[in-house]
């Protein structure tokens, strides 16, 4: 368990700097300190007490690191990222104004993973940790440990400020990507990813009874995450999650209410309440569509009225004119692929109709299963997964070449390839020592070892990663700047086997 301090420094490590340092009114800090307070402006987030206050909107909002000290450890969620403003509803019962479009920083992507009950979320809490470190590139920052799943955080460096430009928010929209290329690349790997929660909404907040993990170097470059969205988009544009035909149609060809989902959708009545792919996201992907298909913002309102009547658990009539709203508000060109699949697995199950596009949603690539050659990337893929998978928990393994050929039936020429491209984006590193087996270890590996044994290990990567800005090309995404030294953890040496700065946002 972490101690209070360490668990504030969390807390503060993911807000930026984006809070003022004294409560405006009824400080209990002394007049001095506040005088010295540099006026800039800040912004402020939402706390919630507990997951139903939370549903409910109603939460406290605070503007200064003081007031988040007092009440931290009574609040079980909070809104990570930074809003320009937040106020109440006229009775004061709830928290209005934490909308994306308010938002005045991003600093920290995370990711919901949630498995059917305690029980096994600690079953599969090795392979969680074997799954979050995305393309053996970004560790997360800090994990908490949920009901009945794991919220990972990746803070950023610094945070992304978001400034409207001719209506939009162009920042909004690359944080967005990143956040889907993240949670797409990690539900890949482990079974339980929300791709249908809100990117930059509302978590569960650091206490001393949910920290697992924590390292406050561990923050991603922005620059870096953006460097790697690029190379996934142009790699893999699109994830498919089942066997589903999906047909791409031009943007003005095909309307997505005339769709065999929609149709489906619109038949429910047993979706519930809750975070995700609940009501209000169902409500939300049924409006973006009328938008798209030119339905009048009316005739969408009268829909989902009955809609909503016809739920089981029905939404509030203010929350399906929210809905509404945000759907014909410019922001969106129509409901999304990884939406719309999520709410078809979670609420109709036996759905079995074409999954039709009608925003340019991209084909799929023929299946490699189905290709004689298979691609760079997919055996980059296949080599770090089988040496992260021979190394369990331990920080390196011995493997030689020949093993790796014989368990992918990949040829020692593509092999060679493949292992150069890894070392040289800092993804795998080699260890020769005289006649012993090659060792062999990538970030994953060092990651899983610092957890099981975070005093022992935690020192073998700790600042690992921080300066790398990969570079994206035709084949492969390639750092500027570090490159891994040899591997001294391994040996037992005390000192850490590299030394990057850790670059943060100071003011």
């Amino acid at each position: 368990m972490y101690d209070l301090k360490t668990v504030q420094t969390a807390q503060k490590l993911v807000l930026h700097d984006s809070l003022h340092t004294y409560k405006v009114k009824n400080s209990r800090s002394n007049i001095a300190g506040q005088v010295m307070e540099t006026p800039t402006k800040k912004g402020a987030i939402a706390l919630f007490s507990s997951k139903d206050s939370m549903q409910k909107a109603h939460g406290v909002v605070i503007t200064s690191f003081e007031a988040l000290d007092a009440i931290a450890d009574r609040m079980t969620h909070w809104t990570p990222n930074t809003f320009n403003w937040l106020g109440y509803t006229q009775n004061r019962s709830s928290v209005r104004g934490h909308r994306e479009a308010n938002l005045a920083q991003i600093n920290t992507l995370v990711v919901d993973i949630d498995f059917a009950d305690a029980q096994e979320r600690d079953a599969r809490e090795q392979e969680v940790l074997g799954a979050v470190t995305v393309a053996d590139l970004f560790i997360p920052t800090m994990i908490l440990r949920t009901t009945k799943g794991f919220h990972i955080y990746y803070v950023f460096d610094q945070p992304m400020f978001l400034r409207k430009t001719r209506g939009q928010f162009p920042v909004l929209k690359a944080a967005q990507k990143m956040s889907s290329f993240v949670r797409q690349w990690i539900q890949k790997r482990v079974a339980g990813v929300d791709v249908g929660c809100n990117n930059f909404g509302i978590f569960r907040i650091p206490r001393q009874d949910n920290l697992v993990f924590f390292d406050a170097h561990m923050l991603v470059q922005v620059s870096a995450l953006m460097k790697w969205s690029q190379y996934y988009a142009a790699q893999v544009p699109v994830t498919k999650p089942d066997k589903r035909q999906v047909i791409s149609l031009a943007p003005d060809e095909g309307r997505q209410v005339d769709q065999a989902w929609f149709k489906a959708l619109l038949k429910v009545t047993t979706v519930k309440s809750g975070q995700g792919l609940a009501r209000h996201n169902t409500v939300l992907t049924l409006a973006l569509a009328m938008y798209q298909s030119k339905i009048s913002q009316q005739r969408a309102r009268d829909v989902l009225d009955v809609f909503n009547s016809n739920l089981h658990d029905p939404l509030a009539d203010r929350e399906v004119v929210q809905c509404v709203r945000d759907a014909y508000s410019g922001n969106y060109r129509g409901a999304a692929l990884s939406y719309v699949q999520g709410l078809l697995d979670q609420w109709v199950p036996n759905f079995s109709g074409k999954v039709v596009a009608g925003i340019g949603w991209h084909k799929f690539a023929k299946p490699r299963a189905e290709r004689q050659y298979s691609h760079a990337h997919e055996w980059r893929n296949d080599v770090l997964a089988l040496i992260n998978r021979m190394g369990g928990s331990a920080a390196s393994v011995a493997m030689s070449t020949r093993q790796i050929q014989a368990e992918l039936g990949i040829s020692p020429a593509s092999l060679n390839r493949v292992m150069k491209q890894l070392q040289a984006t800092s993804q795998l590193k080699r260890v020769q020592r005289g006649n012993q087996p090659t060792l062999l270890t990538t970030v994953t590996m060092l990651f899983k070892s610092a957890m099981v044994s975070r005093q022992a290990q935690s020192q073998a990567w700790t600042g690992y990663l921080t300066t790398l800005m990969p570079t994206v090309s035709k084949n492969v995404y390639e750092p500027t700047v570090g490159t891994l030294t040899e591997i001294q953890a391994v040996s037992g040496d005390s000192e850490p086997p590299w030394g990057m700065e850790t670059r943060r946002r100071t003011g």
